[in-house]
Formats: structure tokens, C-alpha cells, sequence
């Protein structure tokens, strides 16, 4: 069981959350405001938190952090529960995939592993910082630009249909 400290909480959980609520909203076609974003991406990190110190399951707490951030959406942006149960999949999905490339490539340029940074407080809060940064850069590109993975219903963009369309 990982009992993450209260620094590591504020200065990365709740960033990341905040980026993976607003990425996954961005690739279902949902763009709230972002202090309604903020508001959820918060009450998602302080779910995880607690989650994270129940002895549960491996796993487990990532559906139960799945969950509490589709209500979270559901209740604060009215957010439709499948769209923010994809949200939250899609955000987390997202974060397993730059973090499985990005962990191996930073503990081997660094010689830390990613247990070593567990374990120092400050290291914790830097080492999954470059994720975040590609995330929130990946983030605001698909919010800016209204990049979405469903749009009206569908898993391929209008505009990709339109292109077909044209092309006969």
C-alpha cells in the first residue's frame, strides 16, 4: 500500500487530476469552464488520496477514483455519467500510457527508480512532472482546437466524415 504524503497531494496529485479531467473531457467533446474542472479535478485527487489508503485491491482504487470522478462531473459540470465515466477511463488510460514510456526513459537518464522517488518527497512531486507537462500540453491542444474523440454521438469527428465525403 502507497501512503502518499500530504506535499505529494498538493503539488502533483491535484494538477494531474485537473489535467486528466480536462483531457478527458476534451476527447468526449464535453468543454466546461475551467473552475468547474478545477473544482472536480480536486475532489477527484482528495478521493485518490483517501482510495490510495484503504487497503484495497490492486486496482481497485483506480475504478473507485474512476467512479468518484464521474460523479464529481456528473453532479458539478452535468456531465452525462456514461460520458464522464469514459472521461475518467480515457484520462487515466492516457496517463498509464506516457507513464509507461516516460518512467523507464527518466529512471534511466536519471538512475533513479521510480520506487526510489517514492520514497523522497520532493522527487515524488518532480518525477512525474514531464508527464504532466506532455498531458497538459496534449490537454489544452484537444480543448483549444476541440479535438474529441466522440462528436454527436459518434467515435470519429464530423470533420473526418466531411473529408471522406469530399473525397468521393
Amino acid at each position: 500500500m502507497d501512503i502518499m504524503p500530504w506535499t505529494a497531494l498538493v503539488f502533483q496529485s491535484i494538477p494531474e487530476e485537473i489535467i486528466l479531467v480536462t483531457l478527458g473531457l476534451a476527447l468526449v467533446g464535453e468543454y466546461p469552464r475551467m473552475k468547474g474542472i478545477v473544482v472536480v479535478g480536486i475532489i477527484g485527487a482528495l478521493f485518490s488520496f483517501y482510495f490510495r489508503r484503504l487497503s484495497l485491491d490492486f486496482g481497485i482504487h483506480t475504478l473507485a477514483s474512476i467512479v468518484a470522478l464521474a460523479l464529481a462531473m456528473r453532479l458539478l459540470l452535468r456531465v452525462n455519467l456514461f460520458k464522464g465515466l469514459l472521461a475518467a477511463f480515457l484520462g487515466i488510460v492516457a496517463l498509464g500510457i506516457i507513464e509507461s514510456i516516460s518512467f523507464p526513459l527518466i529512471s534511466f537518464l536519471t538512475g533513479l527508480s521510480f520506487e526510489a522517488a517514492l520514497r523522497d518527497p520532493v522527487l515524488r512531486i518532480l518525477f512525474p512532472l514531464p508527464d504532466e507537462i506532455v498531458l497538459g500540453l496534449v490537454a489544452y491542444f484537444c480543448r483549444h482546437r476541440h479535438f474529441s474523440l466522440i462528436t454527436a454521438g459518434r467515435l470519429i469527428p464530423n470533420n473526418a466524415r466531411k473529408e471522406k465525403e469530399d473525397e468521393k
